[in-house]
């Protein structure tokens, strides 16, 4: 059935108010931030189109998760106003003006809720599906670059957001992390089989030296106290920070950059108690699993146990 000019702007006017009284105050646990996400950017959506649209989307998934009935328009309007909202978004991030900056910064944070949180595919394995590095990895990492593009982003509302994160982050890249033994044999394991090939195994190194920073942020740190969404940041800084050449492993399905990324999924599954990630981890998890042999499927026996997944079937 068609939508009338008429309901769609009654639709967009639930979804307005599905975002400031409900989805807003589940994309942080600082007060600030909600009221941020609450106040400040549809204000900022009032003026441009494509964070708007970005609201919508995500404000659609969220309230399908809980109307049945409505389920399968909701989302479909969600891919609608998502669609248009890259559209009109994308062709800017090659023109960065201190205009346009702290819009496109929160184009990304929007565009990353809305992929996290929209129906999963069989194939999405979070940092690759179907052997695509997805749109909102591209957006994510360049977070940070926008961020310097243009100094004018500091004085703009979503400096919040920066000013609450850049603490974790100084924290992950100072501290020195403890041991963590199932990590330190998983790296042993690497080192022997990759010996003979040292770029995969500098992309791989890396990769396991950011998890054992990011598994600081879980297990805690001496007499460091972490909040929820400090240990939110310290999970995600290991997306910022990981090597293009481990995203390219992950692309070719390698067996060994797979087993990293299970491990990575002890972290994603403290976060299951936000909708927008609720069951990540086992979906990660039982795709590693299907792609690896019965030998590499061993080397995940600890992640697998820590997330509390069951295999269907063990197959030796």
């Amino acid at each position: 059935m068609q939508t009338t000019p008429r309901d769609s702007g009654r639709l967009e006017l639930e979804l307005l108010h599905q975002f400031t009284i409900s989805t807003a105050y589940t994309l942080a646990t600082e007060n600030e931030i909600r009221d941020m996400w609450r106040i400040l950017v549809p204000q900022v959506g009032f003026s441009t189109d494509y964070i708007m649209e970005g609201i919508f989307a995500l404000a659609a998934v969220h309230m399908a998760r809980y109307n049945a009935d409505r389920r399968d328009l909701l989302l479909s309007h969600a891919a609608e106003y998502h669609t248009a909202s890259l559209a009109k978004a994308l062709p800017l991030l090659s023109a960065v003006t201190p205009q346009n900056c702290s819009h496109l910064f929160l184009f990304g944070v929007l565009t990353l809720f809305y992929s996290l949180a929209r129906p999963r595919q069989a194939g999405d394995m979070l940092l690759v599906g179907n052997g695509i590095v997805p749109e909102w990895l591209y957006l994510f990492r360049g977070m940070y670059p926008l961020r310097e593009a243009d100094s004018s982003i500091h004085q703009s509302p979503v400096a919040l957001i920066f000013q609450t994160t850049e603490p974790s982050y100084d924290f992950w890249v100072s501290h020195s992390p403890e041991e963590n033994e199932a990590l330190a044999e998983l790296e042993r394991k690497l080192r022997s089989n990759s010996m003979h090939d040292p770029i995969k195994l500098k992309a791989l190194g890396g990769a396991i030296d950011g998890l054992k920073r990011s598994f600081t942020f879980l297990y805690g740190y001496k007499d460091v106290h972490f909040k929820d969404e400090d240990r939110f940041r310290g999970f995600y800084t290991w997306i910022f920070e990981i090597d293009r050449e481990y995203l390219k492993l992950l692309k070719d399905t390698d067996s060994e950059a797979l087993c990293v990324l299970a491990f990575y999924t002890v972290l994603l599954k403290d976060l299951d108690k936000y909708w927008w990630m609720e069951g990540w981890a086992v979906h990660i998890l039982q795709r590693i699993y299907t792609l690896l042999d019965g030998t590499y499927r061993l080397w995940i026996r600890w992640p697998i146990e820590q997330v509390g997944w069951v295999p269907d079937r063990v197959v030796l």
